[in-house]
């Protein structure tokens, strides 16, 4: 099967699929049920939380089809094209090297669902960095083992992943991904082999592809969902833009702002002479308390650099990835001091800049360390604020009190009573 028509396929399928559930569930023919003998569970405190991303991989002879996202009304699926050199990087996060699995698959219709899979992971360690852990009761972990948890023999076509979270660690490296659903099939699937795969992810009764959350998880899920996205191999940093875009609170919860731009498309106006682009398209304009708003750029979580900053302490700087960045969060001040400039963002956007603070946000806590980054920010001032990915998931995730706090199981199930 052709890529592109794989992306069509499934994205018909998973589109028609989760239409049906919504409207199942705005008719009341939808049914949390807890799979724990727990009597104090409460279905009625739990919400449906849908995806609105479709990412669509292809790997070197196999393709890979992701669900992402967590908001409460279904409006369909923004498709995300994404290529990997090899099928174990992507389930590894690390690098495409013949893996040591848990397990290894053969043939098609394979499915695995509310699990979480460790390799040579020390499940407690990483909570502390992945909350959302907490929420899986039941663990498999596989000591001495390294790379994909998951491997595929010559005769597979096709498995379905509901539900789970891939856990692995290479040195002193950590990666997490989080699955609402994952289909992943050799790239010579027919049709009528997809439609089964999709098909057989589901009972007759039994609800997937949404999540099942109570009110003091429903961040847990997202910011999970969010470090599961930065720490995607060579995701497009457009992507993770997406990504906020469609979960807005996440911004407006971290920063404490009540209005967020994203994208806004700005031309240059006014300008001293020397610039050639036609505008300015910023990440994100946050508004502040006093009206006025700061300028944020997105970057990735760089995981292939052990830090973001070099040379010793008297020299410190950022490494050039993040000085690009940094400067072109200045260009982008640079625009609102100019008075015509500055009109045209309030004319179109309500938008006013007045000693905007500049934010970049890129790193996670394996290459960000706070000393060296504020060293590093010396010669900026207050001006520049570094903040990485890990830093603004927890601090979403905290605003609504800790996973210690809920007693509830990523294993309710979503199922039809009519």
């Amino acid at each position: 099967m052709l890529f592109e028509k794989f992306i069509n396929e499934t994205r018909d399928w998973w589109d028609t699929y989760l239409k049906r559930v919504a409207k199942a569930s705005a008719d009341g023919e939808l049914s949390i049920q807890s799979s724990e003998l727990d009597t104090d569970f409460d279905p009625s405190s739990h919400k449906i939380l849908y995806p609105n991303m479709l990412i669509v991989t292809n790997c070197s002879g196999f393709y890979v089809a992701e669900l992402v996202g967590a908001v409460e009304k279904y409006s369909g699926l923004i498709v995300k094209r994404h290529r990997e050199t090899s099928i174990y990087r992507y389930f590894s996060q690390f690098d495409g090297s013949e893996p040591d699995p848990l397990f290894t698959f053969q043939g098609a219709g394979h499915g695995l669902s509310t699990l979480c899979l460790a390799q040579g992971a020390d499940i407690e360690s990483m909570s502390a960095r992945f909350p959302h852990l907490d929420l899986y009761k039941s663990k498999l972990v596989r000591q001495g083992g390294h790379g994909s948890p998951l491997s595929f023999g010559e005769s597979f076509t096709s498995l379905g992943i509901d539900n789970c979270i891939l856990l692995n660690s290479h040195n002193n490296l950590k990666r997490c991904k989080g699955i609402l659903y994952l289909g992943v099939v050799k790239s010579s699937i027919n049709k009528a082999e997809l439609e089964s795969l999709y098909g057989g992810s589901y009972s007759d009764k039994r609800v997937v592809a949404v999540h099942s959350v109570g009110a003091k998880d429903e961040r847990v899920v997202i910011g999970g969902q969010l470090q599961s996205m930065v720490l995607f191999p060579s995701l497009h940093e457009t992507t993770i833009g997406e990504f906020l875009k469609l979960h807005p609170d996440i911004i407006k919860a971290v920063f404490k702002s009540p209005k967020v731009f994203y994208e806004p498309y700005l031309t240059w106006e006014e300008h001293d002479g020397t610039c050639e682009d036609v505008a300015i398209n910023p990440d994100l304009l946050v508004q502040r308390d006093d009206g006025f708003f700061d300028i944020y750029d997105l970057k990735t979580a760089l995981l292939d650099k052990s830090k973001i900053t070099k040379a010793s302490r008297s020299r410190r700087r950022f490494i050039d990835y993040v000085v690009e960045g940094i400067s072109q969060l200045a260009n982008y001040r640079e625009y609102f001091s100019y008075p015509k400039n500055a009109a045209l963002a309030k004319e179109k956007y309500g938008v006013e800049v007045n000693n905007p603070k500049l934010v970049l946000v890129v790193g996670s806590w394996e290459n960000v360390d706070p000393v060296e980054v504020e060293q590093a920010c010396r010669q900026y001032g207050e001006l520049v604020q570094i903040i990485d990915y890990d830093t603004i998931c927890q601090m979403f995730i905290g605003l609504k009190g800790s996973i210690a706090d809920s007693q509830e199981s990523i294993e309710e199930e979503v199922v039809l009573v009519s």
